[in-house]
């Protein structure tokens, strides 16, 4: 039987908790995946990146979305969250182009979240410009600030980095998260649920802390 939305997110945030303070065991192919190449990372070499992953038709990313930005909510010291939407196809491409108009206009959590829940629960499949506009319409944006951010060249440019990355980072299933471009976590027989997700990407920056503690007493 499925868990409720509810209950889930009351074990992903005490899951979550444990796993930043005493992570459990973790093997590289089951739990994550190592890249086949570095990707660099818009952080400075002190901090580790958990970049999430997503598309706006993708029924776990919805119901992970809230938990991620909780996780976000919750990060202090080395850790820097990033949001990214994976591109494979021309309708992600177009989703993708809803999320980064959405952070030109000021509005990335709150688009982000009508986004999802335009999709998954109004029945809204966002596919086309005219409905996308009176998407931004009704979430408080006039027409001529939507055309402005929608047609910007930092959001082309933003679309076009992501179409990038997400063949850099080997990206073909969701939600994923990347772990400072180096790891990759997604749902499978080991990572069966959010809480597992949550669980496997804290493992992963345990692991990157405890590499950097290793290679700084190595140099001492």
């Amino acid at each position: 039987m499925l868990l409720s939305s509810r209950l889930v997110l009351l074990l992903f945030v005490s899951i979550s908790l444990a796993a930043n303070a005493q992570p459990r065991e973790s093997t590289e192919g089951v739990h994550y995946q190592k890249l086949a190449r570095a990707v660099p990372t818009e952080t400075d070499e002190d901090h580790i990146e958990v970049r999430d992953i997503f598309w706006y038709g993708c029924p776990e990313c919805s119901t992970l979305a809230p938990m991620m930005t909780d996780w976000r909510d919750g990060t202090t010291g080395d850790l820097v969250f990033a949001r990214m939407p994976a591109i494979w196809n021309d309708l992600m491409a177009l989703h993708a182009r809803i999320y980064y108009t959405g952070k030109n206009l000021n509005a990335e959590d709150r688009i982000h979240q009508a986004a999802f829940r335009a999709i998954h629960e109004d029945g809204n499949p966002l596919r086309t410009e005219a409905q996308i506009a009176e998407f931004f319409a009704a979430n408080g944006f006039n027409n001529d600030a939507f055309v402005a951010a929608w047609n910007s060249e930092e959001v082309l440019n933003a679309v076009q980095q992501a179409r990038l990355r997400t063949a850099d980072y080997g990206i073909d299933k969701l939600p994923t998260a990347v772990v400072n471009g180096l790891y990759k976590v997604t749902h499978n027989a080991e990572v069966f649920n959010h809480v597992e997700y949550n669980l496997a990407f804290n493992m992963v920056v345990y692991k990157l802390r405890v590499e950097r503690r290793s290679d700084f007493a190595t140099t001492e």
